[in-house]
């Protein structure tokens, strides 16, 4: 590694769901570097998941957190300004310079960097090496997949675009853990498996969570909104005729909250619903103390919760994702099915009667090769090549 040290800025103004997990990850790597420091919103500054996620961090002296953005989806030309602005101060002060910028979940701001970075970054002394994490970049498609194409095609385009004006250097995108891919123009990065709980202790956690020790659960985790379903996981059950307590917890958004307070007396005896942000080790409780994760949500990337369960060898169902499909049949870790009521209730039943063995066969992916891969370097700061990983693990 160079003795030459430089700051890296992270760009995460938005705490939701796993996101300051990922910051976190990206944050170890980066300190063997120099300084970090991540640029949030006062949202963020606030929010619990920077205590749970970035606290010893924060501790330690590794990271500095500051919180530039009013609002969790500021405007792109805002987060130009303040790499540009932090870039030039450093400059000035005679600091570590700004070596590399981080933009995490940066699909609205990949529309227009290439317009508005340039202008602003051009004078600076040194100029910092930008990468982009897009999370909504679909990395394999059918040719037939003419949706998929039309959202891939224009991003594609842009990356090279804003990498023509040399304000861009990286991007990378989510695929599923079963992809041994690197990708061309976009990256390709697995998301990473999270999990300190495991379901051969379940009844220890559900001891600790208060959950019936005998009863068949159904969960529903991590920042729960409408998109994940709730009413029609609870329908799936009906229709497979299981005898099933469906577990909603994790941070409810108002649809849910809504629907939650819309249960009859039938179904509400029917669900177990906990409402509050919980942090890694509650919710990495919650999912291996459950039978079995369904997926109904339509966003065709790879799932977070979907890591936790597969590393606590809980059964997958998976509907509405051609990304969570392959990997489940790559990986062994669970049922693919159709977006219904009955599909998803019969892909449970299924999982639950045995039908087949949770484990991650592919090897479990680390917060490390997910920092890695996005940075593209390793500690040392030399070129980090993912292949060659894998293909030394599979030996």
């Amino acid at each position: 590694m160079s003795d030459a040290r430089s700051t890296t800025l992270v760009v995460e103004p938005d705490p939701g769901g796993h996101r300051f997990q990922a910051v976190a990850a990206v944050a170890r790597l980066a300190r063997a570097f120099g300084p970090v420091v991540l640029l949030t919103s006062s949202e963020g500054r606030r929010s619990v998941a920077l205590d749970v996620y970035l606290g010893d961090l924060v501790g330690r002296g590794e990271l500095t957190v500051l919180d530039p953005f009013d609002e969790i989806h500021p405007p792109t030309r805002a987060m130009a300004s303040e790499v540009a602005g932090r870039c030039a101060a450093a400059a000035r002060r005679g600091d570590a310079p700004v070596g590399r910028v981080v933009v995490m979940d940066a699909d609205q701001a990949l529309k227009r960097w290439w317009a508005v970075a340039p202008r602003l970054f051009r004078g600076l002394p040194v100029r910092p090496r930008v990468v982009f994490m897009l999370t909504r970049y679909p990395a394999r498609l059918a040719l037939t997949d003419l949706t998929g194409w039309r959202l891939r095609g224009p991003k594609a385009v842009l990356a090279v675009v804003a990498m023509a004006t040399r304000s861009l250097h990286r991007v990378v995108g989510f695929s599923g853990r079963d992809d041994t891919a690197q990708g061309w123009i976009v990256k390709r990065v697995r998301d990473p498996h999270y999990c300190s709980a495991h379901s051969r202790d379940r009844a220890e956690h559900r001891a600790l969570l208060g959950l019936d020790p005998d009863r068949l659960l159904v969960g529903i985790f991590g920042a729960v909104d409408a998109r994940k379903n709730p009413q029609l996981v609870l329908d799936a059950i009906s229709a497979a005729g299981l005898d099933a307590t469906l577990v909603v917890a994790g941070g409810f958004d108002d649809e849910v909250r809504a629907w939650a307070r819309g249960l009859d007396d039938v179904d509400r005896a029917r669900v177990f619903l906990r409402d509050e942000f919980l942090d890694n080790d509650v919710l990495d409780r919650f999912v291996a103390s459950v039978d079995v994760v369904p997926l109904a949500l339509t966003n065709n990337g790879p799932s977070g919760i979907m890591g936790k369960a597969q590393a606590a060898g809980v059964p997958v169902v998976t509907a509405g994702s051609r990304v969570r499909a392959r990997e489940v049949e790559a990986t062994g870790t669970g049922i693919a099915c159709d977006f219904t009521a009955a599909s998803i209730g019969d892909a449970m039943r299924r999982a639950v009667d045995g039908g087949i063995v949770a484990g991650t066969p592919l090897g479990e992916v680390s917060a490390e090769e997910f920092a890695m891969t996005l940075l593209g370097v390793d500690a040392d700061g030399r070129t980090f090549d993912r292949r060659r990983v894998l293909q030394a693990g599979a030996r």
